[in-house]
């Protein structure tokens, strides 16, 4: 098949007129709400499945552990495909995502036949990062490059307004903006970090598509978290947080997990080379556990990777705390995102001798 120049520079400039097209007709507006029903994927197995693998090579086992999750049979010749690491910052992995398991995705995803590759994210709201110079800086153009992508940032993309009626906490602000580039594609795969966060405690898939809404609309959920400054300001000064975060924790928690319902991966392939199991999402504890962590489902893949952490020793809110009770995980189960109780996953791994001390801790 021949591939076709998915990106002229006047990319960003999309009509509403052509979005309308794009995205099937659906109307837009304050109070309305575009679901990609593209990037949804019927679930056909009684279990959501997790591949856990641990390779002689990066390559090798992001392979073995997309294998083990059911392939990437899902992307249909001509498709075109985006693939949104972690860009949050310029900081190397496990501060953003290791450019080898962005090289190997983009190259599995070519093996599918698809009409073109999108590699693309937007950085930080906190230091206003230029997402492709940060892209340059980690490696991960030039991997994405080398594995025949398109790269990309939504720096400068056109906006559209999203508002899901379950976007509690949203709903009071007219919803959140999202790419309109997001219609033009067919596939979504996401490639998170395991990882703690020191405000949202941990950020894996469900909390990856921040960087797909605008710098506004992430700058209004992080104020919806009062404690926010005053971590912000005790990490300047090389203090600790606050430990007895107030309630306004759950209602940035959840507005996380809202954004989920208007953009859905069709796969995770989390990057658990390396992973902080404190501090985070730029600098903190590390470990090196060599996992690549593979799933359809978010809430699986997040509560396998809680469980990782646990299982290496990780920050009191999370390691003292079922998996199941962690605010982005309920709220999840709330709204359909995936499974609901540890019975609906199957883990399934390759060079993990370590299994049962990790599903030990997914209850």
């Amino acid at each position: 098949m021949k591939r076709r120049n998915l990106f002229p520079r006047a990319y960003k400039r999309f009509t509403r007129r052509e979005f309308l097209q794009g995205a099937g007709g659906i109307t837009l507006g304050i109070g309305l709400y575009p679901l990609y029903n593209i990037h949804l994927q019927e679930k056909t197995l009684s279990k959501s499945v997790v591949g856990l693998a641990r390779g002689e090579s990066i390559k090798e086992s992001v392979q073995r552990a997309v294998a083990l999750s059911g392939g990437m049979g899902f992307i249909k010749a001509g498709d075109t495909v985006l693939v949104k690491p972690n860009v949050n910052t310029a900081d190397a992995y496990p501060g953003t995502t290791n450019p080898e398991v962005v090289h190997e995705v983009v190259k599995m995803v070519w093996e599918q036949d698809p009409a073109g590759v999108i590699v693309t994210d937007r950085s930080s709201m906190g230091v206003p990062y230029d997402t492709m110079d940060a892209m340059k800086r980690l490696g991960i153009y030039d991997a994405a490059k080398e594995a025949k992508a398109e790269v990309m940032s939504f720096d400068y993309d056109e906006w559209l307004l999203t508002n899901p009626p379950a976007a509690d906490h949203w709903q009071e602000n007219h919803g959140f903006h999202i790419p309109a580039l997001l219609s033009k594609v067919d596939k979504i795969i996401a490639i998170p970090v395991i990882k703690t966060h020191a405000i949202a405690y941990f950020t894996m898939s469900l909390r990856i598509f921040i960087g797909l809404i605008h710098l506004n609309d992430r700058c209004l959920m992080h104020g919806k978290h009062t404690s926010y400054r005053a971590i912000a300001r005790a990490r300047a000064e090389g203090k600790e947080p606050p430990k007895d975060l107030p309630d306004t924790y759950s209602i940035f928690a959840r507005m996380i997990v809202g954004t989920g319902l208007a953009v859905n991966p069709s796969l995770i392939v989390m990057d658990g080379t390396q992973a902080f199991i404190s501090g985070g999402p730029s600098r903190g504890d590390e470990v090196e556990p060599n996992l690549i962590v593979a799933s359809r489902d978010r809430i699986a893949n997040d509560v396998t990777g809680l469980a990782v952490l646990k299982k290496y020793g990780t920050e009191e809110r999370i390691q003292q705390k079922s998996v199941w009770e962690q605010v982005q995980i309920k709220r999840a189960v709330e709204l359909g995102l995936g499974a609901k109780e540890l019975s609906q996953i199957e883990l399934k791994a390759e060079g993990v001798p370590e299994l049962e001390e990790i599903k030990a801790q997914m209850v």
